[in-house]
């Protein structure tokens, strides 16, 4: 790239870092100076042990927290980042994004030196593990999809009764544990019964993602029961030791997940051969009774059947009598009511020599009631007299 206009030293300090970032790398050297200032970000330098060239770098304070890696000057380490020149100080600037120590004597000296750490926080205690629960139904799994791990998993784990959540990470080398660290921090807002993380066997180079400072709090805090499968090589990764259950291949993880549910199934099929058993059992049974009940038990029945039509002839007898005194009853307390109405009735006021008076239908009451030349009509017993008023 050629410039045939002059241009601002801003400006082509933007050019360089556009042409930097087209440099990212990975680099190994020793660290030969070291900073971490008051802010968190660390700043050291490396050098190349054969040729004596040295690269000032920087790691900020969000990746230099979850790298996993405490630097101190003399360690050998692997960084990745890309460069970047700093215009305002003149000085260029690798900036890190992951760190990894070198060597497995290293990798091997930070672990136990971690693991005694931990340990004596009481993160691995067996007091603080929780169970699994018994019938699992939704499972939040970290690894990479791209391996043939989560196909092995996949296909060992039962076909149905299971929701799966998959997050993809990284899973190789040492740079890997600030991200898986990141993951299972992520996966806390899934509404799942248990985390897995699984990913195969392999070296200590390759497994030193999973002995993360960070990935193992993450994991210890995790707020349903957390299962580690990872192969491990030499020792157990610090991950698998904080874990609530650890298990060494995904098949196995798959199997742990599912014995619950085949376990069940089975149960449930011991008790329907045992229901269709006695169901079988008792028909013949049954069929057995009536063939022996038709054989000898026909004169028993004919013997009820006369008892039944004994019993209903005096049942009809008992209710017939108690349907004849009611209706005699009924009849008695008719005559009464008649007598009553007979005692009470106007004719018979006038065969006792009482009359009625009439006025055009009206009875008379008082002699306020007619008019002098009114017709009267009087009513006695076996007739009607009929006369006009001359006076009152």
């Amino acid at each position: 790239m050629e410039l045939t206009q002059p241009i601002s030293i801003a400006e082509y300090v933007a050019i360089i870092n556009g042409a930097l970032k087209q440099l990212h790398a990975v680099v190994v050297g020793e660290v030969s100076e070291l900073k971490v200032a008051a802010s968190g970000h660390a700043y050291f330098t490396l050098k190349d042990k054969q040729s004596g060239d040295t690269l000032p770098c920087a790691m900020w304070k969000f990746r230099y927290s979850t790298c996993g890696v405490q630097l101190e000057v003399g360690m050998e380490v692997r960084v990745s980042g890309e460069p970047n020149y700093k215009g305002e100080y003149g000085k260029l600037t690798f900036i890190a994004e992951t760190v990894a120590l070198v060597g497995e004597g290293a990798l091997l000296k930070a672990y136990q030196l971690l693991k005694k750490k931990l340990s004596a926080e009481g993160l691995f205690d067996v007091a603080r593990k929780r169970p699994l629960p018994q019938y699992i139904r939704t499972i939040g799994v970290i690894t990479s999809v791209h391996g043939a791990v989560i196909h092995d998993f996949s296909n060992n784990l039962r076909k149905s009764g299971f929701r799966v959540r998959i997050l993809d990470a990284r899973v190789e080398g040492p740079e890997c544990g600030s991200g898986l660290a990141l993951s299972v921090r992520a996966m806390r807002n899934e509404a799942i019964d248990v985390l897995v993380l699984i990913r195969g066997g392999g070296s200590i180079q390759s497994l030193a993602g999973f002995d993360n400072e960070s990935l193992v709090r993450e994991i210890a805090r995790f707020p349903v029961p957390v299962l580690v499968g990872v192969g491990h090589h030499q020792d157990v990764t610090l991950a698998a030791l904080v874990a609530d259950v650890q298990e060494s291949t995904p098949s196995i993880v798959a199997a742990l997940l599912g014995r619950a549910w085949d376990q069940a199934s089975a149960h449930l099929a011991r008790h329907e051969r045992a229901i269709v058993s006695t169901y079988g059992a008792t028909l013949r049974n049954a069929s057995l009774l009536i063939a022996s009940t038709c054989d000898v038990g026909l004169a028993k029945i004919e013997q009820q059947i006369v008892q039944s039509r004994r019993l209903m002839l005096g049942n009809a007898r008992e209710i017939l009598g108690a349907l004849a005194g009611a209706i005699t009853n009924v009849s008695t307390r008719i005559t009464a009511v008649t007598r009553l109405i007979d005692s009470n009735s106007p004719e018979r006021q006038l065969q006792l020599g009482y009359s009625i008076a009439r006025v055009d239908g009206i009875v008379i009451r008082s002699v306020r009631d007619v008019q002098p030349g009114a017709t009267l009509h009087v009513q006695v017993a076996d007739g009607e007299l009929i006369s006009e008023i001359k006076s009152l």
